[in-house]
C-alpha cells in the first residue's frame, strides 16, 4: 500500500518553545512541515510534553527517539515497547535531577507488514479516523474531566469549561503511577473506506477544533496536505495558546 503522510508541529503563537514532537517515516521533528510517502510497516506518532512539569520537550523527544528505533512488525508488542520507554524516562530522570518527573503524552498509529493496524494512546492527544465524510474519534482522553464524566460526576458541557480540562491522569514518564495504555485496532482495514485518513492531534489542536470542523477541513476540494494544514490554521486562528501538532495519514488498498 502507498501511504501519504503530512504533518505539522509548531510552538504556536504564545509559547517560546515547542514541547510537542512528531514521528514520521522514522524521523522525529520538533518544528515545521513534513511530507512522506511510505509503505507498510510504518509508525506515525505525536508526543506532547506535559506542561507544568520539568522538561516536557525532553520527554517527548526521548519517547519518539526510542519509538523510532523500533523495527515494527506483526511480532512487535507495542504495549511492551511503550512501557519500556516509560521505564527509560524514569531512569533518565533518576540519573539527572533536572529531568525529574518529566512526562509526555503519546498517540500513535501503526501498520504492520500485513496492513493490520495497532494504535496506542496515553494522555490527551487524539486519534481520529476520517472516511466517507465522517470523522470519528477513536482514542479516549486520559484526563481528569473525562474520568469524572465517565463516573457520572460531570456533564459534557461542564467538561468543556472546567478549569481542570487539561489535567491528564496518565502519561509516559510520570513517576506517580504506571501509565494507563489504551491499545486497540481501528476496526475495518485501513485503506478500504472512501478517503480513508488517520489524523493524530495534540490538544493544542483539539481544544479549538472539534470533530465537525475536522470533517469540514477534510472535505475541502484541495490537495491532501492543504486539508491537514487547514486543521492547523483553524486552531491557530481560534486563539490556541498551546503548541500545535497534527499528522494526517492517507492510504488506499
Amino acid at each position: 500500500m502507498h501511504i501519504s503522510i503530512y504533518g505539522i508541529t509548531d510552538k504556536g503563537a504564545a509559547l517560546n518553545i515547542n514541547e510537542d514532537r512528531i514521528l514520521i517515516d522514522g524521523k522525529v521533528y520538533d518544528s515545521g512541515e513534513v511530507e512522506a510517502l511510505v509503505t507498510e510497516p510504518m509508525i506515525a506518532a505525536v508526543c506532547d510534553g506535559v506542561g507544568g512539569e520539568n522538561c516536557g520537550e525532553v520527554a517527548a523527544q526521548m519517547c519518539l527517539d526510542e519509538l523510532a528505533k523500533v523495527k515494527y512488525s506483526s511480532l512487535t508488542d507495542l504495549k511492551s515497547v511503550v512501557m519500556d520507554i516509560h521505564e527509560k524516562l524514569l531512569k533518565e530522570a533518576q540519573r539527572d535531577k533536572q529531568y525529574g518527573n518529566m512526562q509526555t503524552t503519546l498517540c500513535l498509529f501503526a501498520l504492520d507488514e500485513k496492513c493490520n493496524s495497532c494504535c496506542v494512546n496515553v494522555g490527551d492527544s487524539r486519534l481520529y479516523r476520517y472516511a466517507g465524510g465522517v470523522a470519528t474519534q477513536l482514542s479516549t482522553d486520559h484526563t481528569l474531566v473525562r474520568y469524572l464524566y465517565d463516573m457520572g460526576e460531570m456533564t459534557a458541557e461542564e467538561m468543556k469549561t472546567s478549569p481542570d480540562r487539561n489535567v491528564i491522569i496518565s502519561s509516559v514518564g510520570g513517576d506517580s503511577q504506571i501509565p494507563k495504555l489504551d491499545v486497540f485496532s481501528i476496526g475495518e482495514r485501513f485503506g478500504t473506506l472512501p478517503d480513508d485518513t488517520m489524523i493524530i492531534c495534540s490538544d493544542g489542536i483539539t481544544d479549538h477544533v472539534g470533530r465537525t470542523e475536522i470533517e469540514v477541513c477534510m472535505g475541502l476540494d484541495v490537495p491532501f496536505e492543504d486539508k491537514i494544514d487547514a486543521i492547523y490554521r483553524l486552531a491557530l486562528s481560534r486563539g490556541s495558546c498551546d503548541n500545535l501538532s497534527v499528522i494526517g495519514i492517507a492510504g488506499e488498498c
